[in-house]
């Protein structure tokens, strides 16, 4: 039996999410035993995903949000 740890960080979710979309992000996270993330990003999300408070559809807006918001700080800083 191994042992599957998932290093996450905002170029391998920013990637997911534009391959795979929410659901590939949602599988690529969820099928972990352990995750380990490096930004507060990676962070944000796997605590989104991970939260009790919120209903599927209020975590898929969340993290949403969240991608955006990064995604139009990348754009801001190269132009």
């Amino acid at each position: 039996m191994s042992f599957h740890k998932r290093w996450l960080n905002k170029e391998n979710i920013l990637q997911v999410y534009e391959d795979r979309g929410l659901l590939g992000l949602e599988k690529y996270i969820g099928g972990a035993d352990t995750l380990i993330t490096s930004d507060t990003l990676s962070s944000n999300i796997v605590d989104v995903l991970l939260s009790e408070k919120l209903n599927l559809p209020e975590k898929w807006d969340k993290i949403t949000q969240l991608i955006l918001k990064e995604k139009n700080e990348r754009k801001e800083t190269t132009i």
